[in-house]
């Protein structure tokens, strides 16, 4: 992507001395937006839930050449008020990434919105008293496209939301569209600028052993724990260009008020299988090897809450509106395959898959 300007909010603009709140710093896409701040010469003050938690993330940081010496851990929890107004004073910037992402989907649909909703109100309440001009948040594709399942236009752009109240939604779909919708309205109540992010799938390289949940999804694949798979695709994004995305959002004066979808390019759960074989061929054996029927997903479904979310993903690519990502923040994506292999030879490099 182009370089951007160091005045991008007028010439008195001074990177040096601006600092910028990252909640969530331990997060697989914090840590990479950490390091593109420390690379631009912001100071850093990262939320972690504890100082070992701290501590681990400076450790990877600094592995990876990161000037710690620019970075601020602070200890702060979502559901709790303390620490926020701390961790805000003094602030330029707020780029909001906290948020729960757990492996398997509670039964209660609303179960992750105290969390992500409430936790994202904190924020924006603590942003609001610090003065704060700017906040880039992390949402996802999830709370754009899902819920619509008698729907003919297959084409998801920024005006687009999530349909909550449709029983197919997921509690983590319906956690990213409250906090999202939150986050609309009280930064409008608060004078305060937004950007959203709304990555589809991410992979991409792994900064340590500490893998999240999409990249587990990958290790489960290398370790031949998924020999069949439904019929299923999502788009693709490389972490490394939903870091820059978070960046450019915050510094391009025209980003605010946007939403914006980032995808690399839509896959099918066997196609992302065939290229991790094809670029490792020791893994032929164990990616995917077959699809499962739609009527067996059905038939399953019916007594099965995790196939029953699958449904109205069965056999239905989404068009994923990119453009404002490619022409407001300058965009260029890496190919899905080149985020497959990275996830792949970090989940390698860092011991996480033998």
């Amino acid at each position: 992507m182009a370089p951007f300007s160091c005045a991008a909010f007028g010439e008195e603009s001074k990177i040096a001395d601006d600092t910028v709140l990252l909640t969530g710093v331990s997060g697989f896409i914090a840590k990479h937006v950490a390091l593109r701040l420390l690379d631009r010469g912001y100071r850093v003050r990262g939320s972690v839930r504890s100082a070992g938690k701290g501590a681990e993330v400076r450790a990877t940081l600094a592995r990876h050449g990161a000037a710690v010496e620019r970075l601020d851990l602070v200890e702060a929890d979502l559901l709790a008020e303390a620490g926020w107004a701390d961790a805000a004073a003094g602030c330029r910037f707020l780029i909001h990434t906290a948020s729960p992402f757990p492996m398997a989907q509670p039964r209660d649909r609303f179960a992750l919105v105290p969390a992500a909703r409430e936790g994202t109100l904190r924020v924006i309440a603590a942003a609001r008293k610090a003065g704060v001009e700017r906040m880039v948040m992390t949402s996802s594709i999830v709370a754009v496209y899902q819920g619509h399942e008698d729907r003919t236009d297959v084409r998801y752009g920024e005006a687009d939301w999530s349909n909550v109240d449709s029983p197919s939604v997921g509690a983590y779909a319906v956690s990213k569209t409250e906090a999202e919708r939150a986050a609309w309205e009280a930064s409008r109540d608060a004078g305060l600028e937004l950007s959203v992010i709304n990555p589809a799938f991410v992979l991409g390289p792994l900064l340590d052993a500490d893998a999240g949940t999409s990249a587990m999804v990958i290790a489960m694949m290398m370790r031949g724990r998924t020999p069949v798979v439904p019929d299923v695709s999502f788009g693709i994004v490389d972490v490394r260009d939903v870091a820059d995305a978070h960046v450019a959002a915050m510094e391009v004066p025209s980003a605010a008020g946007h939403r914006f979808i980032l995808s690399a390019g839509t896959r099918s759960l066997m196609e992302i299988g065939r290229h991790l074989a094809s670029a490792e061929p020791t893994l032929r054996r164990r990616v995917p090897r077959f699809v499962l029927p739609d009527y067996v997903v059905r038939t399953a479904a019916l007594v099965s809450r995790q196939a029953r979310l699958l449904l109205p993903e069965l056999g239905r690519p989404k068009d994923l509106d990119t453009d404002l990502a490619r022409t407001t923040l300058d965009i260029v994506f890496r190919s899905p395959e080149e985020a497959i292999a990275a996830t792949a030879t970090s989940l390698r490099n860092y011991g996480v898959v033998r």
